[in-house]
C-alpha cells in the first residue's frame, strides 16, 4: 500500500511512504512501485522495495492447511509443526486457539522429547508444538477458513494460519439437474440418465433412491458401484401427467437431490 505527493513542482523533490503487509510472510520479499508521471520524456519510474521478515514462529512443513473430504474423509486431522525461530527470545507458549468455524476443531500439544518425523512433519524438537484441525461436520463446498493462537512471544504475539476445507457432496451428479425431452413420434414417455460417484469415504451400497412423483421411474446401473449411471425414466399417460419431480439419492443419513423436468414443448399436440 502507498500514499504520495499527488502534485510536485518542476525541479521540486516529492515524498512516497510504502507499507507492506507481512502477515503470513517470513523471509526475503521484494515489492515494486511503478510511478506514472505526466512528463513525456520519461518512461514510469519502477521503485523496489525489499524486506526480510523475521517471525517469531516457524510454521511446518508451510504455514496452512489443506482438509478435504474426498477418498478418506476426515480419520485424520491435518498437522502442523510448530516452532519458535531461533532468533527469537523467550519460550513458546500457545494460547488462546480459536478456529473461525464452530465445526473446525482446533487442538495443540506440547512436545516434550525428540520426535521421530510421522504424518507429514519434520522430527519434532523439545518446546514445539503440534497443532492439529479436525473437520468432521464441515458442510459440503469449498471455504477459506482460518486458526488464530498466541505465542506467547514479543515479536510475533499472535498467528493466523489459514484452513481451506473442501468438502464435497455425498454422490456428485453430472448434470446436476435433467431435462427430458421426448420423441414427436413417443409423446408418451421420455428417458435420460445421468453420471454420478459416490463420496469415497462412504459405503456405495447404502445408496437408495426414490422419486416424488410416480410418473418418473429411476434405477441405478450397476447397483452397488461407487461410480454409476442412474437412468430415469418418464411415464406421460395424458396431459395431466406430472412433468416435473425431485430424485433424492440417499447414502447413509445423507441425501443429494436431482431435479428432474419433461419438456413436452416440443410434442405435437395429439389431433
Amino acid at each position: 500500500m502507498a500514499s504520495f505527493d499527488e502534485v510536485i513542482p518542476p525541479g521540486k523533490a516529492g515524498s512516497i511512504r510504502a507499507s507492506i503487509h507481512t502477515s503470513n510472510l517470513k523471509g526475503p520479499i521484494g515489492k515494486s512501485i511503478t510511478v506514472t508521471h505526466d512528463d513525456t520524456t520519461q518512461a514510469p519510474i519502477v521503485l523496489g522495495v525489499t524486506a526480510t521478515i523475521i517471525a517469531s514462529v516457524d510454521i511446518l512443513p508451510f504455514p496452512g492447511m489443506q482438509l478435504a473430504r474426498h477418498r478418506r474423509g476426515f480419520e485424520s486431522p491435518a498437522k502442523l509443526l510448530i516452532r519458535k525461530d531461533a532468533t527469537e527470545q523467550g519460550t513458546l507458549a500457545l494460547t488462546g486457539l480459536v478456529a473461525s468455524a464452530p465445526w473446525l476443531k482446533a487442538s495443540a500439544r506440547k512436545v516434550t522429547a525428540t520426535e521421530p518425523p510421522v504424518d507429514g512433519l519434520p522430527a519434532a524438537q523439545p518446546g514445539d508444538v503440534v497443532l492439529s484441525v479436525q473437520a468432521d461436520a464441515a458442510p459440503v463446498g469449498s471455504r477459506a477458513e482460518k486458526v488464530t493462537f498466541k505465542t506467547g512471544l514479543a515479536r510475533e504475539p499472535q498467528v493466523t494460519i489459514p484452513v481451506t476445507v473442501n468438502v464435497q457432496p455425498v454422490v456428485t451428479l453430472q448434470p446436476a439437474a435433467l431435462t427430458l425431452n421426448p420423441a414427436p413420434d413417443s409423446a408418451d414417455g421420455a428417458s435420460g440418465e445421468v453420471l454420478a460417484s459416490i463420496r469415497g469415504d462412504l459405503d456405495p451400497k447404502t445408496l437408495t433412491v426414490s422419486a416424488d412423483a410416480p410418473a418418473f421411474a429411476v434405477r441405478v446401473e450397476p447397483p452397488g458401484e461407487r461410480a454409476f449411471r442412474l437412468i430415469v425414466t418418464w411415464a406421460g399417460k395424458d396431459q395431466h401427467t406430472p412433468t416435473a419431480t425431485t430424485i433424492h439419492l440417499k447414502v447413509g443419513s445423507q441425501t443429494v437431490d436431482l431435479p428432474v423436468n419433461v419438456d413436452r414443448k416440443v410434442v405435437p399436440k395429439p389431433s
